[in-house]
């Protein structure tokens, strides 16, 4: 090989490799998932693709909600009570978080499991002074079965189709700006999911 047609390729690849580094493209980035930082280390995504889950609770009122009402919303699921300490600690965050990003794109279900249902959940919502929280109850913990609760407290984030994204077991601060990192990558890459292997069956 010539002189010129070896300086020719190795030009040819430089530039390919440049392109390659300052270019990736969006499905490359997507599939390569968000950087998991801060308390958001302790964050678990999943790695196969999964159906949305039927869950579904009361809300305030005793009207029936399902998780496949927030279609089209990146969904904070999280299960608390009153006798669960790290869930106390944790809801005031959940509650400045839904303040400042729920909207079409992005919303926090907070579901109570106290066997005591409405009174209890709704005083303790109000000692913690949760004013943008909606309430929601399951005394006959029908969802823990469903999705398979292990530890209390428990984030689930689903995606726009209701299928898992990732969990954290556990509590953490979710108004902090690692955990709005984690939120706003799903909001912004919503065919994630379609880069994970399909489930088992």
């Amino acid at each position: 090989m010539s002189r010129n047609l070896l300086a020719s390729a190795i030009g040819v690849a430089a530039i390919a490799i440049a392109a390659f580094i300052f270019n990736p493209s969006p499905s490359n980035e997507a599939a390569a998932g968000p950087k998991l930082t801060g308390q958001m280390q302790n964050f678990v995504l999943t790695e196969r693709l999964r159906e949305r889950p039927d869950l579904y609770w009361s809300d305030g009122d005793g009207n029936k909600v399902r998780l496949a009402d927030f279609a089209g919303k990146v969904v904070l699921f999280n299960y608390w009570a009153s006798w669960c300490a790290p869930c106390q600690r944790e809801l005031p965050g959940m509650d400045r978080i839904q303040a400042k990003m729920a909207g079409e794109n992005f919303t926090v279900v907070a579901l109570n499991i106290d066997r005591g249902g409405k009174p209890v959940a709704l005083r303790n919502a109000k000692r913690l002074a949760l004013k943008h929280l909606s309430l929601n109850l399951d005394p006959e913990q029908r969802t823990t079965r469903t999705i398979g609760l292990r530890a209390m407290p428990t984030t689930y984030l689903f995606d726009r189709q209701g299928r898992l994204l990732g969990l954290m077991e556990g509590g953490a601060e979710w108004d902090t700006p690692e955990a709005i990192a984690l939120i706003n990558y799903f909001i912004d890459h919503p065919n994630h999911a379609e880069s994970l292997k399909p489930a088992r069956s």
